[in-house]
């Protein structure tokens, strides 16, 4: 905050309002209302919390654009930082207003959730990178802080091989349909020289194996569901 006032960011009083607004409603901070005689009540904001609290899961992923008729699951709530409160939306669900993951935490959270149950949402993730472009710097620093940033990386070595070859047992059409989608969002890292960033080694090991069983098949399956070119 102090950094930002001296910035000039907070300047204009209503992106201050804002941020206080976001930290209240991530859990980092409390605030208590005093009538005072004036127009508006006097606010107290009272640190409450060190990490805000957002909301991510499958249902989230749908706000943000997930074509699939994945059996719906209440939201989970995370604790994480203030990169991640920064890119945090605020969403109606239910009739009650969530401040929810922005995409790429999102993504994350989804892979990290697989690699620690098995909840099988890879392909939820796979379909996303598949058909989307991203914040792909931003993803795999996420990636990095949850201990899966070689699990990332190798996930999208493998869908830039898959998409750089062919795949057997599969239809052509549609082979050739999430092709085009997949190599125009991989020029547009290409162009942007973020492509570098897979060859990183990345942090954590959790997950490899679920990557390791994902087939190009799979693969192809999920960015045509994604793109409604399939069942």
């Amino acid at each position: 905050m102090l950094e930002a006032n001296v910035r000039g960011v907070l300047s204009w009083h209503r992106t201050l309002r804002r941020y206080l607004d976001l930290l209240v409603q991530a859990g980092v901070l409390r605030v208590r209302e005093k009538d005072v005689g004036s127009v508006n009540p006097q606010q107290t904001y009272t640190l409450t919390s060190k990490k805000p609290k957002l909301w991510t899961g499958v249902r989230v992923l749908q706000l943000h654009g997930l074509n699939w008729d994945a059996q719906i699951q209440g939201p989970d709530r995370v604790q994480t930082d203030l990169s991640a409160l920064a890119r945090a939306r605020l969403h109606t669900m239910e009739g009650r207003k969530i401040l929810a993951t922005g995409l790429e935490d999102t993504l994350a959270y989804e892979l990290k959730k697989d690699a620690d149950e098995q909840t099988g949402r890879a392909e939820l993730v796979v379909a996303i990178l598949a058909t989307r472009p991203v914040n792909l710097a931003y993803l795999l620093k996420r990636a990095d802080l949850l201990q899966i940033g070689r699990t990332t990386r190798l996930l999208l070595r493998k869908m830039v091989q898959v998409y750089t070859g062919s795949v057997e047992d599969m239809d052509a059409r549609t082979f050739l349909e999430t092709r085009k989608r997949f190599l125009t969002i991989a020029r547009v890292y290409r162009d942007k020289g973020l492509i570098r960033l897979l060859d990183a080694p990345g942090r954590g090991g959790d997950g490899l194996a679920i990557v390791d069983s994902i087939s190009p098949v799979q693969i192809v399956s999920a960015a045509a569901k994604q793109l409604g070119a399939s069942g």
